[in-house]
């Protein structure tokens, strides 16, 4: 496969606000996807992502899984419980895609490290 690009849907958890996120997915295991909240996301693009507010990511969408199996999202160095994603199951093509309820808090660096 090769490298794609996704999308995170966040929204505010005291605004209500919608939040769309670009993400970009390199092809490997054990690499950071790459965020940019204003226009495409490259790889070049921040390895993170601070949180302007309470939020929950909400949906991820992903073209094609790239020869990674998933990603799990993380503050600091720092696994979030229950944050893990499968790329199998959030690809843009797939109707049933699983609804999330990734809570994070205000303020931190959000990251995600594929595995």
């Amino acid at each position: 496969m090769a490298a794609n690009a996704g999308n995170i849907v966040l929204v505010g958890r005291n605004s209500g606000r919608t939040y769309s996120l670009d993400m970009y997915v390199p092809d490997a295991v054990a690499t950071n996807l790459t965020f940019n909240p204003s226009g495409l996301a490259a790889s070049t693009s921040p390895t993170h992502f601070t949180t302007p507010e309470p939020m929950i990511i909400v949906d991820l969408s992903i073209a094609a899984a790239p020869a990674a199996v998933g990603a799990v999202f993380q503050i600091g160095d720092a696994n979030i419980n229950f944050a893990t994603i499968r790329w199998a199951n959030q690809l843009a093509a797939n109707p049933n895609r699983p609804r999330l309820k990734i809570l994070l808090p205000a303020g931190v660096q959000i990251s995600a490290l594929q595995f």
